[in-house]
Parts: C-alpha cells; sequence; structure tokens
C-alpha cells in the first residue's frame, strides 16, 4: 500500500473507531472481473443468494470471503468480521475471534418485503474493509 493511500485508510480507520461511519471509498472493491488479481480472490466476499424470494419468507444468504480462492484463517491473518447489507443499511453482521480459529463464512437467515439490492462486507485484520459486487433479490 503506498504511504498516502496507507495515511487516509489509517485516517478513516481512527475516525470510524469515533462512532463516524467510513466512507464507501474506503472500502476495496473488484476492479476488474476479468482479471482479479490474488489480493482480490482472497479477500471480496462472495454472495450466494437466490435471485427471487417471497416476501416476508425467510431464506438463506451465505457470504463467503474469497471469491475465488478461500481467505487463509491464521493467528496473523484472519477476518475480523462479516455484515450483510440490504439498500446499504445493515442487516447483519458475525463477529469472527480473533487468530483466525474460524473459516471466514457467515449463513444469515433474513427475509425482505421488497426487492432489495444485497451486499457483503468484511474486514480482514491485515488488508482492510472489501466489499462484494451487489446482488438484487426480487421480491414476489
Amino acid at each position: 500500500m503506498k504511504r498516502r493511500a496507507f495515511l487516509r485508510y489509517a485516517a478513516l480507520l481512527a475516525l470510524g473507531g469515533a462512532g463516524v461511519v467510513r466512507a464507501e471509498s474506503a472500502y476495496h472493491r473488484l476492479k476488474n472481473p476479468a482479471a482479479p488479481t490474488l489480493l482480490e480472490k482472497k479477500h471480496v466476499p462472495g454472495l450466494e443468494v437466490p435471485s427471487r424470494v417471497r416476501s416476508g419468507e425467510w431464506f438463506e444468504v451465505r457470504v463467503r470471503v474469497g471469491y475465488l480462492v478461500p481467505h487463509p484463517s491464521t493467528p496473523g491473518h484472519w477476518i475480523t468480521w462479516i455484515e450483510l447489507r440490504g439498500d446499504g443499511k445493515l442487516l447483519a453482521r458475525m463477529e469472527f475471534p480473533r487468530g483466525g480459529v474460524a473459516d471466514p463464512i457467515a449463513v444469515f437467515r433474513i427475509r425482505l418485503e421488497k426487492t432489495t439490492t444485497l451486499e457483503a462486507v468484511e474486514n480482514c485484520n491485515l488488508h482492510g474493509t472489501w466489499i462484494s459486487e451487489p446482488v438484487r433479490v426480487e421480491v414476489v
């Protein structure tokens, strides 16, 4: 990470710790789906979700960190949390224990009342916060 980007990210993290919401621009995103980097392959969360659900009925959303290559879970490199967002609002969050003892997969049971765009956001203790590609779920 270049110095300027590091300082900007560190300042955003400090603001986030003080109760100020981090700007979405601080999230890392998949830049080129046709040629993802190894870092992107390991850190961009992947959403497994039905494309169509019934209004008010519970369904599962599975979030897997590392959409092409599983994220390592080691004592020095692990996922700290995974969030599920609907239309930009927090729907659910799972915290992971320190030290990489848990597989970085989260399964959330949710229900929706209207068509919603879902996104997963995760935080790696070494490589920052990553956001998935948005997935539209049609509610019928």
